[in-house]
């Protein structure tokens, strides 16, 4: 059986000189960074889209070893049975373009289980009466430790950034989807051609297990708990509140409202069809200042 590699040499590839990305469909998105994550069931089977290559000159290994099988414009593989982290490697054998890309194999929860190894998830949250095909209840959930907390899951965001509030100790649990990597990444670019050159978001809130969303007071329903939404602001100094956007020497509610424009923009855009979702905009929060939200729901919903 193959394992889980250490974190250390996952970041060791971080850390190498990057040749030009590979482009990869990755459940119907287009992926071109230099490093991205898959969140896959134990034993699932996925395809990697890959319509710009001959994928006889591709290789992707785990390891050293050839995972996986190649076809027309694809490349087939089944996530490993046992949960847990797995850095892969997808290569071009001639040009030297190549992609990281961390397989995170999930841990489910039988009917009625609530806990994760004393990590307190709560209840399955509700469906939606009128979408309801786009609230079904999280199927798998990812394993934290202290050793891959700090895990690049894309370009600009880690692991760490996604994690529940919820006091705990390690390993905690996240459920995570991968169209909430690319609209994040979609929106870090957009910012910054906006004229903000940021390295990151500052993060409100990521992830949230049912237990404690409800603890804070949250519709039990929120996109939190699905795994495909983020609050989130601008703080380049690192203030904890959003930066001056408008650049009027004012922290205010006109700073979200320029952060705001830029997402509502970006989701309009026909090419993030796949990102349709929520947009909302807060001008202050019980323990925070202003921030948007944005998720990848399925429908349409502004606030």
């Amino acid at each position: 059986m193959i394992r889980p590699l250490c974190v250390s040499l996952l970041l060791g590839w971080a850390a190498a000189p990057q040749a030009a990305p590979l482009s990869i469909g990755i459940r119907g998105h287009l992926v071109q960074q230099e490093v991205f994550s898959l969140f896959a069931l134990p034993g699932e089977k996925m395809q990697l889209q890959l319509e710009a290559y001959d994928t006889g000159k591709l290789r992707l290994h785990m390891q050293g070893q050839t995972f996986g099988v190649a076809g027309e414009q694809r490349w087939s593989l089944t996530a490993p049975s046992r949960p847990g982290l797995y850095p892969l490697r997808l290569e071009h054998l001639e040009s030297g373009e190549h992609t990281s890309l961390n397989l995170f194999v999930g841990q489910t929860l039988e009917d009625g289980e609530e806990e994760i190894n004393d990590y307190r998830i709560g209840p399955a949250p509700p469906s939606h009466s009128k979408y309801p095909a786009f609230y079904p209840p999280p199927q798998m959930y990812f394993e934290v430790t202290a050793e891959n907390v700090d895990t690049r899951l894309s370009p600009n965001f880690s692991l760490r950034q996604f994690l529940c509030k919820q006091e705990s100790d390690y390993p905690k649990y996240v459920t995570l989807k991968e169209s909430l990597l690319v609209l994040l990444e979609g929106l870090i670019t957009v910012v910054r051609q906006a004229g903000y050159p940021i390295t990151t978001f500052g993060i409100i809130s990521g992830y949230r297990t049912p237990y404690y969303n409800r603890r804070i007071g949250n519709v039990a329903n929120s996109r939190h708990v699905y795994g495909d939404a983020m609050d989130f602001f601008v703080d380049e100094d690192n203030d904890g509140a959003m930066d001056d956007l408008n650049g009027d020497g004012e922290h205010n509610r006109a700073d979200v409202d320029v952060l705001y424009k830029i997402v509502e923009s970006f989701k309009k855009q026909p090419q993030n069809r796949l990102l349709v979702g929520g947009v909302g905009r807060y001008y202050k929060a019980a323990h925070h200042g202003g921030f948007v939200h944005v998720d990848a729901r399925g429908f349409r919903a502004r606030w």
